[in-house]
């Protein structure tokens, strides 16, 4: 049986829900004419705060945090005398981050633009990479010759493993529109004043959708129009399109209450355990427990190491549905056995290994207490559904 990706609206947002074998697991909620991650604006530099090593930037009605050390070279829009950023000066601005929590949204001078082929990259002026996963030294070679006609003092190109197999001249098309693209954008920001939009890249839900990697053997179901005709060209998947109006799709897959289980704190576990999954402003804290598990069972250490890794694999779900990130600590049920432990933290390792969002074990501390990082790229599902109250 395939995936299924069903679309839908809920309230005046977008909802998506990734189906497999029947059951959630990814969740993606869009609010339309929301600022994508990607998007360039024109930005004027509003504080410059030595104390952190950052520099406040607004767009439009946005104040942004951007990091000094990060960000080495940007391009200046306005007239100046020296390479140092200065309060008052407008640049172009990519947004890397959502505001998440009390935080601040994120951007940087850094500007990547996604092609076929190739990724136009201004951090690397000058200079043409090939994928790692292109293993033909004769290829790379000819590749990064390719590339080199192409790069400039202001960027350089990473070819992409698509390249592979590609003709020289639809690489080189690539190449030439992507330099075509960059250029655009820095001549519309020079015309541009604070808080223009320069670029948008494709929208969240499409980029989403196309990190599921669909194949032909899974569907796409949406009784959005809109959202059909732009998803029928850039998905492995088929796009169908619902319209029974009698039993609505949010009804037929019970949508909204998958959305609302997805944020409350306790999730159980067919052993009879569950979890207790509580956000605070530093970190999130899970905490295993053996619930209904028969305690009295003749090999209780086999059991609790069972419910152990049972809550491994929801714990990683709920990572992705709820979309959870930064520190996160886990207390998982005390065993004896050092094996089960070691086990435990293998089981782990190997499903935050799958994750598309960067993810990994950090250790256990000296409470035993296993810490994992996730890295931060969007709200957390609990906080964008608040939100929207």
């Amino acid at each position: 049986m395939g995936r299924k990706v069903v679309i839908t609206k809920y309230n005046d947002n977008i909802l998506s829900m990734l189906f497999e074998n029947n059951r959630e697991t990814a969740i993606g909620l869009y609010e339309p004419g929301r600022p994508s991650l990607g998007s360039i604006y024109v930005g004027r530099v509003r504080d410059i705060v030595p104390d952190i090593n950052a520099a406040f930037i607004e767009i439009g009605n946005d104040v942004c945090y951007y990091s000094l050390a990060d960000n080495m070279q940007p391009v200046y829009l306005n007239q100046k005398n020296n390479d140092r950023l200065c309060q008052g000066d407008l640049i172009p601005v990519v947004l890397q981050k959502e505001a998440v929590k009390s935080k601040a949204p994120v951007v940087s001078c850094k500007i990547t633009l996604a092609g076929r082929y190739a990724v136009l990259d201004s951090t690397i002026p000058g200079h043409c990479g090939v994928s790692r996963k292109i293993n033909d030294k004769i290829r790379v070679s000819a590749l990064k010759e390719l590339g080199q006609a192409y790069v400039c003092n202001d960027y350089g190109f990473i070819m992409r493993t698509e390249c592979t197999d590609a003709g020289n001249e639809e690489i080189a098309s690539c190449l030439l529109e992507l330099s075509v693209k960059y250029n655009d954008i820095i001549e519309k920001a020079r015309h541009g004043k604070c808080g223009d939009l320069l670029y948008e890249p494709e929208p969240e839900i499409v980029r989403d959708i196309k990190s599921y990697g669909l194949t032909g053997e899974d569907e796409i179901v949406t009784d959005i129009r809109a959202v059909k005709d732009m998803l029928d060209s850039v998905c492995g998947a088929g796009v169908r399109y619902y319209e029974d109006r009698f039993m609505p799709l949010i009804k037929l897959y019970s949508m909204e209450n998958r959305l609302l289980a997805a944020t409350r704190r306790i999730v159980w576990l067919k052993s009879g355990g569950y979890l207790v999954i509580e956000p605070t402003e530093a970190l999130t804290v899970i905490d295993v427990n053996t619930g209904k598990t028969d305690a009295r069972a003749a090999d209780k250490e086999e059991l609790l190491h069972r419910t152990n890794i049972e809550a491994c694999y929801e714990i990683a779900r709920q990572l992705v549905l709820r979309n959870i990130s930064g520190i996160i600590i886990i207390d998982f049920i005390n065993q004896k056995n050092h094996e089960y432990r070691s086990d435990t933290e293998r089981t782990m390792k190997a499903l935050l290994a799958k994750d598309r969002v960067p993810a990994s074990f950090v250790d256990f501390t000296k409470l035993d207490l296993m810490e994992i990082t996730r890295k931060k790229i969007k709200k957390p599902l609990y906080e964008v559904l608040r939100n929207k109250k």
